[in-house]
């Protein structure tokens, strides 16, 4: 393998130093309907998921855990950004996101693999690989989550914190 210097270390040595984290996120909704291209989650931050002030991560996974018995299986677009401005008024309402705060954002996926795990109609999704790099702002060591209900079709939470999710990061 080649040696290419980053900065005193050789990529080997950069690789072999970055920090794998998993980061458990609770991602707090209204408990009513939500109807498709709504947004379920505003804003949820992903707390040190970079290792220094204005850091970059790799979000590599994604596990999300419907603890609702409703078996409701939601598609769920994530929406990442650097800051916390809001992409939309409510919980509930539709996702809209001004020319002005894009900026911010820095990548989404979607997560609609669900598996129910019995008896308690709990449900869970996992999304590997994802491999999408982000960079803090440059005060901040957190990152932000938006949710988007993608499904088709409503999605109604029976409690406010049913949605959870753990995140996979390799962090620079």
């Amino acid at each position: 393998m080649a040696e290419t210097s980053l900065g005193k270390f050789s990529a080997a040595e950069r690789l072999n130093s970055m920090a794998v984290d998993l980061i458990g996120v609770t991602l707090t909704t209204d408990a009513e309907t939500i109807a498709d291209n709504e947004l379920v989650a505003r804003a949820i931050e992903i707390p040190n998921a970079v290792a220094v002030n204005g850091g970059s991560a790799i979000i590599q996974s994604i596990v999300v855990k419907n603890r609702d018995d409703s078996v409701e299986s939601p598609a769920l677009q994530f929406i990442i950004a650097d800051v916390a401005t809001q992409l939309g008024t409510d919980e509930g309402e539709a996702l809209n996101v001004a020319d002005a705060n894009t900026g911010g954002l820095l990548g989404s996926f979607t997560v609609s693999n669900y598996d129910t795990l019995y008896p308690s109609n709990n449900e869970m999704a996992t999304k590997t690989n994802i491999g999408l790099v982000v960079k803090a702002a440059s005060d901040s060591k957190s990152l932000y989550v938006h949710v988007v209900n993608r499904s088709g079709g409503d999605y109604t939470p029976s409690a406010t914190t049913d949605l959870q999710c753990r995140i996979g990061i390799v962090k620079d």
